[in-house]
């Protein structure tokens, strides 16, 4: 077995404690969401490179995604993110869905959106300086930001559909 092995091996483990362990966080203190710069792969909604930022949802509840390719959880939810963005994009929700790059490549990363056939705005945080900016430790990892822009949940662990839609709704009340 070489590093690489090992370390998705040791990636995977901490990906199913991540699934076991899932932790649900609402702070009552909303904090402002930081600002983020990201090229976008390919699919029918986006040009490869194209670039998107959080302020290009301005005014929108914006649901944040962090994920990586051979991560079993967030292979098993991606359907379900798919699934909900076609439900309610049409009421403004994005969805943004950003790879850790490491044990993956950028082009695992596209294999899995054409793969998944994936919709909505995805890319690479190549300096991982997203994942730090959001305080994100464990894979999947999702933040749910409401129309301002302010940090109203984060989800640690795998989102079946249910749960997902019951989130968005949330972020719609207030809206």
């Amino acid at each position: 077995m070489n590093a690489r092995e090992s370390l998705r091996d040791l990636s995977h483990i901490v990906a199913v404690l991540g699934v076991l362990i899932t932790a649900v966080a609402c702070d009552d203190t909303l904090n402002t969401a930081p600002d983020f710069e990201m090229d976008t792969f390919s699919n029918v909604n986006f040009e490869a490179g194209q670039v998107v930022t959080l302020a290009t949802f301005e005014g929108k509840p914006v649901v944040l995604n962090f994920w990586y390719p051979s991560c079993p959880p967030c292979r098993l939810e991606m359907p379900h993110f798919e699934n909900v963005f076609n439900a309610y994009k049409d009421q403004g929700v994005n969805f943004v869905g950003i790879q850790q790059v490491g044990i993956d490549t950028p082009e695992d990363g596209q294999k899995f959106i054409d793969e998944f056939g994936l919709t909505y705005a995805l890319g690479v945080d190549y300096s991982t300086d997203v994942m730090k900016a959001y305080g994100v430790v464990s894979y999947p990892t999702t933040i749910f930001l409401n129309d301002r822009h302010e940090i109203v949940r984060q989800w640690i662990g795998l989102l079946d559909e249910a749960k997902l839609r019951e989130l968005v709704k949330e972020l719609l009340i207030g809206h």
